[in-house]
């Protein structure tokens, strides 16, 4: 994730109170940290891991702040994507399965506070350890209306 300035539409990651810490990276990119997880659970503090027949969910929550400098715009439109496709694991944010193409999450964004949303990845059991590690980058588009 990437905090970013377009125009006077403005994007901050922020860690939400019951989610995952947010690590600062290069350039202002921000990671989420979910730690060490596996099918036995997860020992990071607010990282849920919920076990199903074949496959697990790994989920926790972060916050988005949409600012507008200018304060024209009061809601903005919010899409999600993965930057690469993902053979092995499947992405929901918001309950929406995410797919390398712009996918809708929200319609009618408010600008101004924070809203917390939910990051779930589902882990297939017969993933091996050595071919375990993400290696993906969720894209977010905002939109002003």
């Amino acid at each position: 994730m990437k905090s970013a300035t377009e125009g006077t539409i403005s994007v901050t990651f922020v860690s939400a109170p019951d989610g995952a810490a947010l690590t600062g990276g290069a350039s202002g990119q921000r990671n989420l940290d979910l730690g060490p997880v596996s099918h036995a659970g997860s020992q990071t503090a607010n990282v849920q891991v919920q076990k199903l027949p074949g496959h697990f969910v790994v989920s926790t929550k972060f916050g988005l702040s949409i600012q507008d400098g200018s304060h024209h715009t009061t809601t903005a439109t919010i899409l999600a994507a993965l930057a690469l496709p993902d053979f092995f694991y499947r992405y929901r944010l918001d309950g929406i399965t995410l797919q390398t193409a712009p996918q809708l999450l929200q319609g009618q964004a408010r600008v101004g506070p924070t809203v917390v949303h939910r990051l779930e990845i589902e882990v297939p059991t017969s993933i091996t350890e050595k071919n375990s590690q993400l290696h993906n980058a969720i894209i977010v588009q905002i939109i002003p209306n």
